[in-house]
């Protein structure tokens, strides 16, 4: 069910022109995550400074259930973002992260 959430909330970040941020998209729907985090790691390298990267690979670490990396790419989506739902998402996250 967690992932199926993680899933939903993801439709949103299709919109970037990033192109490894695409196929990160691409393979996360299929429900490939590991290659997912091998695009987004690819993403990182292009723009680090963009949320929606951090965001991306937030939902991948807590679909994996590493949540520490979650916590990690959380905060750095928090770091850089300026939209005021993204910062809204990534502290409530970042606190149930903190508590489990």
């Amino acid at each position: 069910m967690r992932k199926l959430i993680i899933l939903c909330l993801f439709g949103a970040l299709m919109g970037s022109g990033n192109d490894s941020l695409n196929k990160a998209s691409a393979a996360m729907r299929a429900g490939m995550y590991k290659e997912a985090l091998s695009h987004i790691s690819d993403a990182q390298i292009m723009d680090r400074s963009n949320p929606d990267i951090y965001r991306m690979e937030a939902l991948l670490h807590e679909a994996l259930e590493d949540f520490e990396l979650a916590l990690a790419a959380w905060k750095n989506c928090l770091k850089y973002s300026k939209d005021e739902f993204i910062s809204s998402e990534a502290k409530v996250h970042i606190q149930n992260l903190s508590t489990e």
